[in-house]
């Protein structure tokens, strides 16, 4: 299409009015009213002065409007008819920004296509759904502009791919019990410190639970061994008794003169050398049977256990039987 230009042909108009005349005139009276004093001699005439100036006032208005209706009646007639042809331009005008705007989008259609193809590449071996969120957080619309430079979006992509394999190459470095986690935190916000801190956290529960677990099993032991330790001293006990049941009883006589060397004899004597310090109720001597043995021996020792312990070696030794209840 022809370039167009807009062709006017202007022929001002004349328009003339006795403008110095009155000009000259209302100056001239002017200078008279400011030097006036008035009184009642002439205020009468300066009352009449004051209304034909504002009708003179008036009347230059009244004529500067006309004229100016008058000079523009060009100007209306060109403005309708310029909003009409603006109109009439604007449709070829709409017909090709929708043209340019569909070139636009299939253009930047075209550059998103070959930008995505890079970014697939670039991302290839990682799991699609981090490749996924890497992707769509990096991109910039910027790079889809005709003026952009395709080496600067290359350049990007590749750096954030090379620092998503890094990451997951420390994440699988992690224990396998923790590693899934891992990739849970870290799929969030694409953060290895994410994901870090939530192995330190469960490696810190795994810590508490085997530290509870050590100190129960732990206290289990102990009490096995308590268990155990009484379960001996039971069985220490009843085989002593046992012991005693069967040791042959010996008969003690007046004429028995020897006296023992052990130690359990020089205890005897300690015994029957100290002094009663507490009362024991005595054997009736009705309960006794020939023999010097009493029906029912009943003994209460009243003392401290070592007297109890002294007391009872001594029966042991000469022989009677008793029974604890």
């Amino acid at each position: 299409m022809n370039e167009l230009q807009v062709v006017v042909e202007q022929t001002p108009g004349t328009v003339t009015w006795n403008y110095e005349e009155l000009k000259k005139s209302i100056t001239s009276a002017l200078e008279v009213y400011k030097k006036m004093n008035y009184d009642d001699s002439n205020i009468g005439q300066a009352k009449k002065d004051r209304a034909m100036l504002n009708n003179l006032s008036k009347s230059v208005n009244a004529r500067k409007i006309e004229i100016k209706k008058k000079c523009l009646e060009p100007y209306e007639l060109i403005e309708t008819q310029a909003k009409e042809l603006m109109t009439i331009i604007k449709e070829p005008i709409d017909v090709i920004d929708e043209r340019l705007t569909e070139y636009e989008t299939a253009r930047r259609r075209k550059a998103r296509d070959v930008i995505r193809k890079y970014m697939y590449d670039s991302f290839g071996g990682i799991e699609q759904e981090i490749a996924d969120k890497a992707m769509n957080a990096i991109y910039d619309d910027r790079w889809e502009n005709a003026t952009a430079k395709k080496t600067e979006w290359q350049t990007a992509i590749d750096a954030k791919a090379d620092a998503i394999r890094s990451d997951l190459q420390v994440i699988a470095g992690i224990e396998e019990r923790f590693r899934t986690y891992a990739v849970i935190a870290y799929k969030m916000n694409l953060r290895l410190a994410d994901a870090m801190q939530k192995v330190q956290e469960l490696r810190a529960q795994e810590a508490a639970i085997l530290k509870r677990q050590q100190e129960e099993e732990e206290r289990k032991k102990r009490e096995e061994e308590e268990r155990r330790r009484r379960q001996e001293e039971i069985a220490r006990r009843e085989a002593e008794l046992a012991a005693q049941n069967q040791q042959p009883k010996v008969t003690q006589t007046s004429s028995h003169t020897e006296q023992p060397k052990s130690d359990m004899t020089k205890e005897i004597a300690d015994i029957e050398r100290k002094p009663s310090t507490s009362t024991a109720s005595s054997i009736p001597i009705e309960n006794q049977k020939p023999g010097g043995k009493s029906a029912v021996p009943l003994i209460k020792i009243i003392g401290s256990l070592e007297d109890y312990q002294k007391v009872i070696k001594y029966i042991k030794a000469m022989g009677i039987d008793y029974e604890e209840v």
